[in-house]
């Protein structure tokens, strides 16, 4: 699967999990979520419809009416950022950049149009610029997502100690959030610093919301800590032993490499 694929469904980038999107209400808890306000305009009634659709799996036609949305006169900055998020769901970034930039002309420090963008840049291998932008939107919004966001794209350029602190910030403003722990315990196993992975990853594990990525990634944590055994010995449900050993062994693979920035660009090529 390609990199654009895995960004386009928002779930994972590489290992790494994804907590939603920059949206035109600030950041929803589900991509194509409906506006929790009241549409008041043609533009936003458009906007509501398309999620509807967007929800339904109608991706085609909610892509229709967020451009149709975006055409009106009275479209706002938030209307551009809300099609620039179903491009880049559906696998469009060129097409989404084009869009976030547009609500920038209207409101330059617009910051879900940063986040989206800064998202979008990345996507493109614009790496250094798209964390830039994407560091400005989050400082904008404020909001866990975002950092979420900034931390993983921070981890896959190696970025290993920003990234941390980045998750940090994440994790102060949603404590539960257990994409943000599992992610932050990513970027401390690949530089190897067993002393802040493995308390977060076990706090995850200890918590009856885990899910079976979390379980994955525990494992692939685990390997690249040079664990092997004590993975095995997690019992971890729902996880064939054939899917643990492949793990494990993508984790020797990542563990080889011989600098961080290596192992968190062969972190971002594998399937968990």
């Amino acid at each position: 699967m390609s990199m654009r694929r895995r960004m386009a469904g928002l779930l994972v980038m590489g290992a790494l999990a994804l907590a939603g999107c920059a949206t035109t209400q600030g950041e929803s808890e589900t991509p194509g979520a409906k506006p929790t306000t009241k549409p008041t305009s043609q533009s936003s009634r458009l906007m509501s419809l398309a999620a509807d659709l967007e929800q339904r799996g109608e991706w085609e036609t909610a892509i229709t009416l967020y451009e149709q949305a975006a055409a009106l006169p009275d479209a706002p900055a938030s209307t551009f950022v809300g099609l620039g998020d179903v491009y880049m769901r559906s696998g469009y970034p060129d097409e989404a950049m084009k869009a976030f930039r547009a609500a920038l002309s209207r409101s330059p420090k617009y910051g879900p149009a940063l986040v989206g963008l800064g998202w979008a840049m990345i996507d493109q291998g614009d790496t250094e610029a798209g964390i830039r932008t994407l560091s400005e939107g989050a400082q904008t919004v404020n909001t866990s997502k975002a950092y979420n966001r900034l931390g993983v794209a921070q981890t896959f350029a190696g970025q290993i100690q920003p990234a941390m602190s980045t998750f940090a910030r994440a994790r102060a403003l949603a404590p539960e959030d257990l994409d943000i722990q599992i992610n932050m315990a990513l970027a401390a196993a690949l530089a190897d610093d067993a002393s802040q992975a493995l308390p977060i990853v076990q706090n995850v594990m200890s918590n009856p919301g885990a899910n079976l990525q979390h379980k994955r990634n525990t494992i692939l944590i685990y390997g690249l800590l040079d664990r092997d055994s004590q993975a095995r010995a997690l019992g971890l449900t729902g996880l064939a032993t054939e899917k643990i050993n492949t793990l494990l062994s993508q984790a020797r693979t990542i563990r080889a490499q011989s600098s961080v920035q290596a192992r968190a660009k062969a972190l971002g090529s594998i399937e968990v």
